[in-house]
């Protein structure tokens, strides 16, 4: 079957991303947009919103004001129910409104936390204060659920998020060569591709002014190419209604971009193989530290020495943590080598 075929425009529901610091206007501006929408499109359904903050009772009144029923669900910042959520508002809402995506991310964070430390307290292991390399993997990929539902569900969706500072290291300018860590601009507080997402991506600025607050939607990306770079003072619906109008609404949305993968590229792939080296490597080091011990048993500065100069001859280091992250094959090989050394008669009686 062919992939190719003519291009159309398959962007028929708004896929809107805001974020700002406290008091700049998202949730208003995310209101403001519904609400315009909703006219726009002549939607008879109520608004629904994942409320985590909870901030919609301060802008219930402008949807009744408009006639607009709104529903929310404001009892849980948790990803789970965020995907229930997504269902059950596509069945109910032509819009959705999401606020706030950071509060879920956190929670996205803090349960896979809490699960491993419940893994480790059953294994007797101290539990980890704070999320490691590895198990960013995961997390992403329970996230990448949501982000899928996002940008295919057949519904309009506006997600506000707290504003996050994006930090670069420079080189100082003080002729040392040494290097500052400073912040070089703002994107939204949670996973970081999600900021990549949205069609309508706008950063909230509050501009003070003599006795009051203006609230700036900066246009930080319109792949519709109208507002692009536009900094526009009390943002509604009308005012970013350039962006809406180049949607195909009523029209055909893509799916879900998740139905095909290439695994097929990857026949041999076996996701035990990392668990299988770990654990050799873990064994493999117990018994090279026991042969050491049996050698050289005491915590003397002799046997101390010793086990020094047996590491450094059999696996050039003197580190263990250097030792214990070594490639099994090379512990292995080591070992051999220094059971050998250690215990000449016993490697002569297995020889015979």
């Amino acid at each position: 079957m062919g992939l190719l075929k003519p291009a159309t425009n398959k962007m028929a529901y708004a896929k809107v991303g805001l974020y700002g610091a406290a008091g700049s206007g998202k949730t208003r501006t995310a209101t403001e947009i519904a609400i315009g929408l909703h006219k726009a499109i002549g939607s008879t359904k109520p608004v629904v919103a994942f409320d985590t903050e909870p901030a919609f009772s301060f802008v219930k009144p402008l949807f009744d004001d408009a006639g607009i029923e709104l529903l929310v669900a404001d009892e849980s910042r948790a990803l789970a129910d965020l995907m229930l959520f997504m269902d059950e508002a596509e069945q109910v809402s032509d819009i959705a409104i999401i606020d706030s995506i950071t509060h879920v991310w956190r929670d996205a964070q803090e349960s896979f936390l809490d699960r491993l430390n419940e893994s480790r307290r059953r294994n007797g292991r101290k539990p980890l204060l704070s999320l490691e390399f590895q198990h960013w993997r995961p997390i992403k990929a329970a996230w990448a659920e949501f982000t899928d539902r996002f940008l295919s569900s057949k519904m309009h969706v506006i997600v506000c998020g707290r504003a996050g500072n994006i930090y670069e290291y420079q080189d100082k300018d003080d002729g040392t060569g040494k290097k500052e860590l400073i912040s070089t601009g703002t994107r939204m507080a949670t996973e970081k591709e999600l900021g990549y997402e949205p069609s309508l991506l706008i950063e909230m600025v509050a501009r003070r002014e003599a006795n009051k607050t203006v609230n700036v939607a900066v246009i930080q990306k319109d792949r519709a190419d109208k507002l692009n770079g536009h900094e526009i003072d009390k943002p509604n619906y009308n005012k970013l209604r350039g962006h809406f109008d180049f949607l195909n609404i009523g029209g055909q949305h893509f799916e879900s971009m998740d139905q095909r993968d290439s695994k097929e590229m990857f026949p041999d792939a076996d996701e035990s193989g990392w668990d299988s080296e770990k654990q050799d490597r873990a064994i493999a080091s117990e018994e090279i530290i026991e042969l050491m011990k049996k050698h050289a048993p005491s915590m003397s500065v002799e046997d101390k020495q010793k086990r020094a100069e047996w590491m450094e001859q059999f696996f050039q280091t003197r580190s263990w943590t250097k030792v214990e992250n070594m490639h099994s094959t090379m512990l292995k090989q080591g070992l051999k080598q220094l059971r050998d050394f250690l215990e000449p008669e016993q490697h002569q009686q297995e020889a015979a």
